[in-house]
């Protein structure tokens, strides 16, 4: 997120990133302004809990609209 921060429009004020090994995935949201990072505490299963993953992702897209 740091380093797309560098990168990405200038109008966005938070970057939303993930970590993933593949199977567990957890979701951070980076502050511009602040340069600050909100880690999210859930972890999330794709195997198990798929559909939650995918709305996160979704919404992500759907608020960048």
């Amino acid at each position: 997120m740091i380093a797309l921060d560098k990168w990405a429009d200038s109008s966005q004020t938070e970057i939303l990133g993930a970590v993933t090994t593949g199977n567990i995935w957890q979701f951070g949201i980076l502050y511009r302004q602040t340069q600050s990072i909100e880690q999210g505490i859930n972890l999330y299963r794709v195997t198990e809990e798929l559909e939650i993953v995918m709305r996160i992702l979704l919404a992500a897209l759907i608020n960048e609209s």
